[in-house]
C-alpha cells in the first residue's frame, strides 16, 4: 500500500476511574503532528580528536499536539474545558484507518482556543495536548 487515507483517524481520551467512558473527540478537523526531539549533552574535552566538538543524546521531549474541532456545543469542549482546568495527566489515543495502527500517548491540555468568529465561518476550538513521557506507535 501505497499510504494511508487520514480520513476516519479518531482521537479519544481514556477514561478514568471516575468516568463512565471513553471521551472520543468529535467533529475533529485536524490533528497536529508528532515530533520528538532530545537534547544534547557537549562532552567535549581538550583531548577531543581533531578539536571537533563531541555530544551525547539527552533528555527526549516528544514534544505537543493541537488539535482543531468544530464546536458543536454538545459538551465536549466544556469536558475538555474541565480537563485544561484540572491540570491532569490523561491517556490519549489516536486509531488510524483501515486497522493501520494507534498512537498511544500521555499529556495534559497546556492550551485551549475558541476561534475567530466570522460572517461565514463556522464556530471552531482548539486544544493543544502536552506530552509527557514517549509516545507509543502500535501497527495492527
Amino acid at each position: 500500500m501505497a499510504g494511508i487515507q487520514a480520513m476516519a483517524t479518531s482521537l479519544k481520551m481514556v477514561k478514568t476511574q471516575d468516568e463512565a467512558a471513553d471521551l472520543v473527540i468529535a467533529h475533529i478537523t485536524s490533528i497536529g503532528e508528532q515530533s520528538s526531539e532530545a537534547e544534547e549533552i557537549d562532552v567535549t574535552t581538550l583531548d577531543s580528536p581533531n578539536r571537533s566538538k563531541e555530544f551525547i543524546q539527552g533528555a527526549k521531549d516528544s514534544g505537543s499536539i493541537e488539535v482543531a474541532v468544530n464546536n458543536c456545543f454538545d459538551g465536549q469542549v466544556a469536558a475538555l474545558r474541565s480537563v485544561y482546568q484540572s491540570g491532569a495527566v490523561r491517556q490519549w489515543v489516536e486509531t488510524y484507518p483501515d486497522d493501520a495502527g494507534t498512537l498511544t500517548y500521555s499529556g495534559y491540555i497546556s492550551a485551549l482556543k475558541f476561534g475567530e468568529a466570522t460572517t461565514d465561518g463556522l464556530v471552531t476550538a482548539n486544544f493543544t495536548i502536552r506530552l509527557t513521557g514517549e509516545p507509543v506507535y502500535a501497527e495492527a
